[in-house]
């Protein structure tokens, strides 16, 4: 580690960052100690068994070394990002920030001295102290990406308060690195008709493209920036299945971040890195039913699969992140409504079970057509089926907004 730069002493928040980058190579220096340790403890342990082989992997969990790294590298963007459009002021900060900053550093700092003096006497297991490190790491880098961006908002507020879409980031539109080949349009999918007749429980239908993109497995690079929950700003794009928002790759790596703010609780969802408004209603879910042969089986669609799925930009759609688990093709839809039917026709029972934010539901909804889709529920009671509707069958079974899709026959009778 470099000598660390010399900082003007009025621009506090500036070298409380500094400092915080500091902890947070110490906490991976901890961490690689402790994790060496760990290896030699369990060779050796090996070798009083009797085994001779040397031992390739302790585990074959995630490399903490790279979280830290994500912590730290989030932190260092977003106060770049924030400097680069508040301007000097911003490294000077405010109270809120430099107590908040403050704060964050004595916790992370707390967690490597405790770990680092009673970790070689405590019971525990190393790998209780390596999960420690990284729990306070995540919650520092977490805690202080939202303080960082919290001020961003305050200061620009202050200076130049202008519409969201005012500061949308140019390079939402740019092409992707890598070149598309073999382009298909074959779903469609409701849409959501903005006007509606008021004495009419009908819906416009109109059709949304699936897009089928092959692309060349791209490797993954160790300087990947990264940020959290919260309207944050993030790092440069990387290469990793860049066709998604960088916001949405952020929720992808990191499966218990919950929605930023601007998702969960704002009236008109919208993604707090490019801007984009999100159609959806926060709180609600998609529910759709897969047949078995033996079952019916219902899954719920929550808003955060949705979320980490949207592509940068206005007219970005959503790749679908279990297709995107396949090197050779990319799929992406042209909305919300399209993605879901995607998911619904094009991935199996074991695929949406796999999938943590697709959740299957252990009670069976009584008399419900099999293989249908249903939209987020709302307070009014509107229906819409796609083919003719079955004879002396309500169509609509309980207080929701009902959207369903009859199967293709071909796929009915096989």
């Amino acid at each position: 580690m470099g000598a660390a730069p010399m900082v003007d002493p009025a621009n506090v928040v500036q070298a409380l960052v500094n400092t915080l980058l500091d902890v947070f190579d110490a906490t991976r220096d901890l961490y690689q100690t402790l994790k060496s340790k760990q290896r030699r403890d369990y060779e050796h342990n090996l070798r009083s068994r009797g085994y001779r082989r040397s031992l390739d992997h302790v585990d074959d969990g995630p490399d903490g070394e790279e979280e830290i790294i994500m912590d730290k590298a989030a932190v260092l963007r977003t106060f770049d990002v924030g400097l680069d459009e508040v301007g000097t002021q911003f490294a000077v900060g405010d109270v809120i920030s430099q107590a908040g900053l403050q704060s964050q550093i004595i916790v992370l700092q707390s967690a490597i001295i405790t770990t680092f003096l009673y970790g070689p006497t405590s019971p525990e297991p190393i790998s209780h102290h390596l999960k420690t490190l990284l729990a306070a790491s995540r919650e520092a880098g977490t805690t202080a990406v939202d303080i960082l961006s919290a001020q961003q908002q305050r200061q620009l507020a202050v200076l130049s308060p202008t519409p969201r879409a005012g500061r949308s980031r140019a390079g939402s539109m740019k092409a992707p690195p890598y070149p598309m080949t073999a382009t298909s349009s074959v779903s469609t999918a409701l849409v959501r008709s903005r006007q509606e007749p008021p004495d009419e429980y009908s819906r416009t239908v109109h059709p949304a493209k699936t897009t089928i993109l092959s692309r060349p497995p791209v490797p993954r690079t160790d300087t990947e920036s990264t940020a959290f929950s919260g309207p944050t700003s993030y790092g440069t794009e990387t290469s990793l299945h860049s066709n998604f928002c960088l916001y949405a790759l952020d929720l992808q790596r990191h499966a218990s971040q919950p929605l930023a703010s601007t998702i969960s609780s704002d009236p008109s969802p919208y993604c707090p890195y490019c801007k984009r408004s999100l159609h959806l209603s926060p709180g609600r879910s998609w529910e759709i039913f897969k047949d078995d042969g033996a079952r019916e089986r219902c899954f719920h669609v929550q808003n955060r699969f949705v979320v980490k799925c949207h592509r940068e930009g206005v007219d970005g759609g959503y790749s679908c992140v279990v297709c995107a688990t396949s090197a050779s093709h990319e799929t992406v839809c042209g909305d919300v409504n399209a993605l879901v039917k995607h998911v619904w026709q094009d991935h199996t029972i074991g695929e949406l079970k796999a999938e943590q934010d697709i959740v299957e539901l252990v009670e069976k909804t009584p008399e419900r057509r099999r293989d249908s889709v249903m939209a987020p529920p709302n307070h009014s009671r509107r229906s819409f089926s796609l083919g003719p509707s079955r004879s002396g069958r309500r169509r609509v079974e309980r207080e929701v907004e009902t959207l369903e899709i009859r199967a293709p026959r071909r796929e009915r009778d096989g």
